[in-house]
């Protein structure tokens, strides 16, 4: 059957390529594989957090992406006309002060190839079609330009975003797990932008928010998403599609796409937010970012958590080929690392998005971090995920947001 290749990813997104650098830097061999031909777009948000740039600068590559990004140095919260905070991006003891916007068409080749430069081997297109897990070992078989191919590893790592068909297959994830629907397009020519980021939750059903995310001075990654609600406040909407014509018609973004031009299709997407209940392992089997269900359920941000699992991942694996147990017995510590790491993150995330983003104490929470500084600066953390989400449960926050003392 050929070479026994020591680790073959499927998925050259973050997730799969900041994995693929880390293990090849180890000294494995490594295979990367994608059914799209690079440099491909992918349909993302392509806010790229302070979390994230502190691993793309571990992994060399923060000076290129200076290159080739917007840098942002604020974040703007809309949810009226009247009722808007603005704060610079924190600072921090590891993290930049800083985010940037780099399309994902860019940035996920800029990866990519550091993977390579590292030692990962890329073959592309490939569509797999199944995973077999044996005792010896791991059968990809796929179709690479008409032909079929197989391969062979100790292990795969599967990084294959909210694309939930294979892990269903593998019998890995038993059920489609719930997911954000959001819907983005680019824009030229837009007036009024700055070097802030913006979430408007104005015109936007709640839980949910709209996004202008500039690329460049005068252009802008737009969108809008939309969770399914704790509570039916109203009718949810048919799509993200919807919601974004919604967004894109309300009076808060009027002026700025005064004389604008859409100059790509707007696509719609999902966004996986289950990984406080989702598998991350099985036999010869990793998962990695998306695939795991490492989304940010308050911002729909999954970058800079692929980016970190994939860290994790390549060295949990050092140990595991070390000891040469690939089962899921050997595994079960990659759950477990990744579960220190973000299950707090998500339990909290998820209890902040069920009790303030919603018709009720939206406008409330945001009138509050007005008043109190010291709330603004937590709320601003934690939506950078830098942090700890659990604060914003606290009793003396929630009397702030609803008795404003």
């Amino acid at each position: 059957m050929g070479t026994m290749h020591d680790v073959i990813i499927v998925g050259a997104g973050p997730g799969g390529s900041s994995t693929a650098h880390y293990l090849a830097k180890q000294g494995l061999d490594v295979v990367l594989l994608d059914k799209s031909e690079f440099p491909r777009d992918k349909t993302c948000g392509d806010a790229l957090t302070p979390r994230a740039l502190n691993v793309l600068d571990d992994m060399g590559l923060l000076g290129e992406l200076h290159s080739i990004g917007q840098r942002i140095n604020g974040l703007e919260i809309h949810v009226s006309r009247d009722t808007v905070i603005t704060a610079p991006i924190p600072e921090h003891a590891i993290y930049p002060n800083y985010m940037m916007i780099v399309p994902r068409l860019k940035l996920d080749n800029l990866i990519l190839q550091g993977a390579i430069e590292s030692g990962a081997k890329f073959q592309s297109p490939v569509r797999v079609r199944s995973i077999e897990q044996n005792p010896d070992g791991v059968v990809i078989r796929g179709d690479h330009k008409g032909q079929s191919i197989t391969a062979q590893a100790r292990l795969v790592i599967l990084s294959i975003g909210a694309n939930i068909k294979i892990p269903l297959r593998m019998g890995i994830l038993k059920k489609a797990p719930t997911m954000i629907k959001a819907a983005r397009g680019y824009y030229e020519g837009l007036a009024g932008l700055n070097e802030n980021i913006q979430a408007h939750f104005e015109n936007i059903p709640l839980p949910g928010y709209g996004w202008v995310f500039p690329t460049s001075q005068t252009a802008a990654n737009i969108g809008a998403g939309f969770w399914k609600p704790f509570l039916p406040w109203k009718k949810p909407p048919t799509s993200a599609r919807a919601v974004m014509d919604d967004f894109l018609s309300s009076p808060a973004l009027k002026d700025m796409l005064a004389n604008a031009e859409l100059v790509s299709p707007i696509k719609g997407y999902p966004l996986r937010i289950d990984f406080a209940t989702a598998p991350t392992f099985s036999d010869r089997v990793l998962l990695v970012g998306e695939t795991a269900g490492l989304v940010s359920p308050l911002t729909g941000e999954g970058i800079d958590l692929a980016l970190e699992s994939g860290k994790l991942a390549a060295e949990y694996l050092e140990v595991v080929f070390r000891l040469g147990d690939f089962s899921s017995h050997g595994l079960q510590g990659y759950d477990t690392l990744l579960r220190d790491h973000f299950q707090r993150l998500f339990i909290f995330s998820s209890r902040i998005r069920q009790i303030y983003i919603n018709p009720i104490l939206m406008n409330r929470t945001v009138r509050a971090a007005q008043k109190f500084p010291e709330l603004k600066s937590l709320l601003i953390n934690v939506m950078m995920g830098e942090s700890d989400a659990a604060n914003m449960v606290d009793l003396p926050v929630i009397r702030k947001v609803l008795f404003n003392v």
